[in-house]
């Protein structure tokens, strides 16, 4: 695939990383107020600290499916510069070579993905599960801000 091709889909999936990003950050200042969360904290969340806690879940959710399921192929397919190979990669071997060259520990990003799972497995009706999830994540953004702009960086040495 043609290099340019790539870089310009690389550079619309980084618009949509920041901007996500944007948002993740606007949250955050809103959340600082009431977080961490607790059973009870959770029970009695206002509709303003649900709409912020909402923005940030969804938003990190976006993140993080833009990073995992565009980002990560892109990268490789350009650092690699064989994009047959790389489609029809498996997702554990893209993250293996990334990696390898030292942009990604896979093992923070399991624990990413675990901690997503965890939050969409739990329900309303479980309040001290769902604060507890909901707190992991909150307490996990760091990490995929990291991966994120290792990626980025990565990119931004490539040209």
């Amino acid at each position: 695939m043609n290099r340019v091709i790539v870089k310009e889909r690389v550079d619309r999936i980084i618009y949509e990383c920041d901007r996500h990003l944007l948002r993740i950050d606007e949250a955050m200042e809103d959340l600082v107020e009431f977080m961490p969360l607790d059973a009870e904290k959770y029970i009695t969340l206002t509709k303003d600290e649900v709409q912020a806690l909402d923005q940030f879940l969804f938003r990190f959710s976006k993140l993080q499916d833009a990073v995992g399921q565009k980002l990560f192929k892109q990268i490789l397919i350009l650092h690699q510069d064989d994009n047959l190979l790389v489609e029809n990669m498996p997702f554990l071997d893209i993250l293996n070579k990334l990696e390898r060259v030292g942009v990604l520990d896979v093992e923070s990003w399991r624990r990413l993905r675990d901690s997503r799972n965890e939050l969409a497995h739990n329900y309303d009706d479980e309040p001290n599960e769902m604060a507890e999830a909901i707190n992991k994540i909150y307490r996990e953004k760091d990490k995929l801000v990291e991966i994120y702009f290792r990626l980025k960086d990565f990119y931004n040495k490539m040209f």
